[in-house]
């Protein structure tokens, strides 16, 4: 691994004779950036999902529809009939796994997507962590009443569109996020367009994990299902969802730092177990009231949804 490195650092001091193009010998190296994580862009997951429509999930245009540089997936959970059948074929697996396949656990969803170009341009400039006007209340596109609580009835209108299935999908975990796939992001100089002066300010190609890969389809299960008369009476979708965007919780912020510190080794839920071991492990050590190292991991959304059923 080192001696890579050493390779690498000869080879770019002088870049004119010693990089070469593997084809077109002609070419010559014009710049050369670092490779680095992203250690200020993890979610409180700890990693990415990437999710890959089998086909146009919006209608065929010459333009590309910028609505889904910023849409909401939603899981939609399992009916108590569906749950139920889940389970009577995940103990059959177990009892008999030979003659029983282990049944699909794959998530459906509800697509939603912002009600017009501008909202969903306006909604990720609310979310832009690097504008300084993002929380301005202006940029919200609908308005509803006030709550109790006094949190401004401004919103953005998301409506559905439609409901997926997984048709495919591979899961990783922190122990192999970086070893199959990664998201590339070529960064300018932050430092001097957005002022920035965290970790990742600097012009390099930023690296992120991924976690979990998968693709979608069109719901067909359900819609055979409601074709041949097996529907559930409670099954019902939300119309759209009306979102605002606010700061994470702080159990969350606690989250996303402890993955800048351990991008790889850190695992909610399974320090705190390490370290109610060791502190059982110590006998009256702890008896000096030192405070454990016990972090709340309560996921919260950064972005807050009321939903609307359909009649």
């Amino acid at each position: 691994m080192e001696k890579s490195f050493e390779i690498a650092t000869s080879n770019l001091a002088d870049r004119g004779a010693r990089v070469k193009h593997p084809s077109k010998r002609n070419l010559k190296v014009v710049d050369a950036l670092p490779l680095l994580p992203d250690l200020e862009a993890f979610p409180d997951s700890g990693a990415y999902v990437t999710v890959k429509f089998n086909t146009n999930p919006v209608a065929s245009s010459t333009a590309y529809d910028t609505r889904l540089l910023s849409g909401v997936f939603m899981p939609i959970e399992r009916t108590a009939a569906e749950e139920e059948a889940w389970e009577a074929m995940e103990a059959a697996h177990k009892r008999d796994p030979r003659n029983n396949p282990k049944p699909s656990n794959m998530m459906n969803y509800n697509l939603f997507l912002a009600d017009s170009a501008d909202a969903g341009e306006k909604f990720r400039k609310r979310f832009d962590v690097d504008n300084p006007d993002n929380d301005d209340e202006s940029l919200y596109t609908a308005q509803a009443d006030a709550k109790d609580d006094g949190t401004s009835g401004a919103h953005f209108r998301f409506p559905r569109i439609r409901a997926y299935e997984t048709s495919q999908e591979k899961e990783m975990d922190h122990t192999n996020k970086y070893d199959d796939e990664v998201i590339l992001v070529y960064r300018d100089d932050e430092t001097e367009t957005k002022g920035r002066r965290d970790d990742s300010a600097q012009k390099a190609v930023y690296y992120y994990p991924i976690m979990q890969r998968s693709t979608i389809r069109s719901q067909r299960t359900k819609n055979i299902a409601r074709t041949i008369g097996i529907t559930d009476e409670d099954e019902r979708h939300p119309d759209e969802i009306h979102v605002r965007v606010g700061e994470p919780s702080e159990a969350v912020k606690e989250d996303l730092q402890l993955f800048k510190q351990k991008p790889v080794g850190y695992f909610p839920g399974v320090e705190e177990e390490e370290e109610e071991e060791e502190g059982q492990g110590r006998g009256d050590e702890d008896a000096d009231g030192s405070p454990d190292g016990d972090v709340s991991h309560m996921a919260q959304d950064d972005a807050e949804g009321e939903l609307e059923d359909e009649d």
